[in-house]
């Protein structure tokens, strides 16, 4: 390992939103994308659509939409209008007022840099289905995304020019000066059009086939100061808190699952134990999960992948010191498990990794 490599700190927002059951996602990011391709023609699709998915305009409105319907939502978009930088286009129309309480806390923020720290710490109020890794070292701030939920690799793209490009659009709203950013990596395979067309577009460096998506900007572009306040810090946090309660009256049983699972890492419980938790009988929370076209080992799967990697990248465990953490009798089952959840093996997540 290098000394560079050694100076490197990382910080991960295990992001608590699952594309499973009835768990909640910000509305704004659907809202957004329906009000774009309306504004190009396409109202009666958008109409017809959220029809589909059961849902209403008046419930984009609303701060919270359920998360099988956000992601249904992407994926129907992306079915019938996918294209490379259709993200862009569209987080150019991103305003701090769309993310609500939490917009007005970042707009409250000194630095961009504090500003970005709570977006990470309230990332499920921000919404994303992929959760992301920090990479700081002397120069430079990384932000990658990692796909926990094997996303269609369309709707993995949008989002990832959803986050970078909504970050130049709201930063300059909140510095007022353009954010330079100095890289850009996608997974995704790019023709030389594509990649001309992002390096205009952002005037940076554009690499694809990487392992990761991810952008860099240099670390003093994390000093620069925060000229745009929508409240008074006061009232920031008494809209935040609002918020926060919004979401846990509205928390549901996957929810209620995944607070138990993560808070007992090392020792998850059984469904047994579980569902005498949640004050209901066994076969009840499954007839509930199933009626969501999920199960109590699809969730547990799932977190035990979140926190494997969360430890990959934070910790650099080893496989045998991560079969024990996640509570696997050897390192071996433990590997088998996290290639059958992502595809890839441990080692492909670790940071240090070239």
């Amino acid at each position: 390992m290098t000394s560079s490599q050694n100076s490197k700190k990382t910080s991960f927002a295990l992001n608590q939103i699952a594309s499973l059951g009835d768990q909640k996602y910000p509305s704004f990011e659907l809202r957004i994308i329906f009000e774009y391709l309306s504004a190009q023609g396409y109202h009666e699709w958008c109409q017809e659509k959220l029809l589909e998915l059961g849902i209403s305009s008046q419930d984009l409105e609303h701060t919270f939409i359920s998360s099988h319907q956000a992601l249904g939502g992407l994926n129907l978009v992306m079915n019938e209008f996918y294209e490379p930088g259709l993200g862009c286009k569209i987080a150019q129309s991103y305003r701090l007022n769309d993310l609500g309480a939490i917009g007005a806390c970042v707009a409250n923020a000194s630095t961009l840099g504090e500003a970005m720290e709570i977006t990470q710490t309230y990332y499920d109020l921000i919404g994303s289905f992929t959760d992301i890794v920090n990479i700081v070292d002397e120069n430079t701030f990384t932000n990658r995304l990692v796909d926990v939920s094997r996303l269609n690799p369309q709707v993995l793209q949008f989002l990832f020019e959803l986050t970078f490009s909504g970050m130049v659009t709201l930063s300059k709203e909140l510095t007022d000066q353009k954010v330079h950013i100095q890289t850009i990596r996608f997974t995704a395979s790019l023709s030389d059009k594509e990649k001309l067309d992002y390096q205009k577009l952002f005037n940076c460096k554009v690499e694809d086939k990487s392992k990761f998506n991810e952008w860099v900007i240099g670390m003093e572009t994390m000093l620069t100061p925060i000229t745009k306040k929508l409240h008074s810090p006061a009232e920031a946090e008494k809209n935040l808190k609002s918020l926060l309660g919004e979401l846990n009256k509205e928390q549901g049983l996957v929810d209620d699952i995944d607070c138990i699972l993560k808070g007992s890492m090392g020792d998850f419980p059984d469904p047994d134990m579980i569902s005498h938790a949640l004050g209901m009988s066994s076969r009840t929370l499954r007839r509930r999960l199933s009626k969501m076209g999920t199960s109590f080992s699809a969730l547990m799967d799932k977190i035990r992948c979140q926190l494997a990697i969360n430890l990959i990248q934070h910790k650099n465990l080893s496989n045998e010191a991560l079969a024990d953490e996640l509570g696997y009798s050897d390192a071996a089952n433990f590997y088998n498990a996290f290639k059958k959840w992502t595809g890839n093996s441990p080692s492909y997540y670790r940071v240090t990794d070239t």
